[in-house]
């Protein structure tokens, strides 16, 4: 354990070396225990209103909390959990990544046109632009659940991607060739491509149309599988609105003209 923490301390300082860093995240709340290192060596404790030095490793004990402000950004650090984040853009375009190995973090940043933030955990990777969302992991098995807007995931063993949208939740295991969906807006491709090719894409922040009765769930893409056979909030009339028309997308192929639509897409 101790040699494969060391060789995680070694690719993150590399992966900082490389960076351009940003403003901070700063602590604004701690319990103990709660310690941080660079080297895997020497662990010093964490205490309120300090600047966490970019690509370190915070780890909690038994009752340890850390809340993490970095501007209205947030990041709270749960019990018996170990993560680095690097910071890799500039105070006007954040780049973040987070190296989590164990535990459970929660996390809430504001919506940007870009992808701001990547979570790395032994089985599961994460994209974000702007959300709020929850990551726990154990030694068997990690598990994503969002709040709101929309995050990209992916198996990191197969490379399967999918996208979970407000309500959702994604768990990818340690023997899992791909990952497990529940919850509302979520979908599992075999490719990036193909996930957002399930309109999933275009419900972030707004949680889909499923949700607001609009027919046209998300301007054309009212397949939530992509394939005719689901809409984003069907009622098996083949129509996402719910207001009998079986051509929800005016002129969209029938979104679930089949009439077997479902509220959300296949699983692979």
């Amino acid at each position: 354990m101790k040699r494969l923490f060391q060789a995680a301390i070694i690719a993150v300082a590399l992966f900082a070396a490389q960076s351009a860093f940003a403003d901070g995240w700063v602590v604004q709340r701690v319990t103990a225990p709660a310690k941080y290192t660079q080297d895997g060596e020497n662990w010093k404790a964490v205490s309120p209103g300090m600047t966490v030095p970019n690509s370190v490793w915070i780890n909690t004990g038994e009752g340890g909390r850390v809340l993490l402000r970095r501007g209205t950004d947030t990041m709270l650090i749960n019990a018996y959990t170990l993560v680095a984040t690097v910071e890799r853009g500039t105070d006007n375009h954040p780049k973040t990544t987070l190296h989590q190995k164990f535990g459970e973090i929660t996390v809430d940043v504001k919506k940007r046109d870009y992808d701001q933030m990547h979570v790395k955990t032994p089985f599961m990777a994460a994209v974000v632009k702007g959300t709020r969302f929850s990551v726990r992991g154990t030694k068997m098995r990690s598990t994503l659940s969002v709040e709101r807007g929309l995050v990209q995931v992916s198996n990191a063993k197969s490379g399967k991607t999918g996208f979970v949208g407000a309500g959702g939740t994604a768990s990818i295991g340690s023997t899992d060739s791909s990952g497990s969906m529940s919850g509302r807006n979520t979908s599992m491709s075999s490719t990036a491509a193909a996930a957002s090719a399930a309109g999933l894409a275009n419900q972030a922040g707004a949680n889909g149309a499923a949700q607001s009765g609009n027919a046209n769930a998300g301007a054309g893409n009212n397949n939530a599988g992509g394939n005719g056979n689901g809409n984003a909030g069907g009622n098996g009339n083949g129509n996402s609105g719910g207001n009998g028309n079986a051509n929800a997308g005016a002129g969209n192929n029938n979104a679930g003209g089949n009439g077997g639509g479902s509220g959300r897409a296949p699983n692979d």
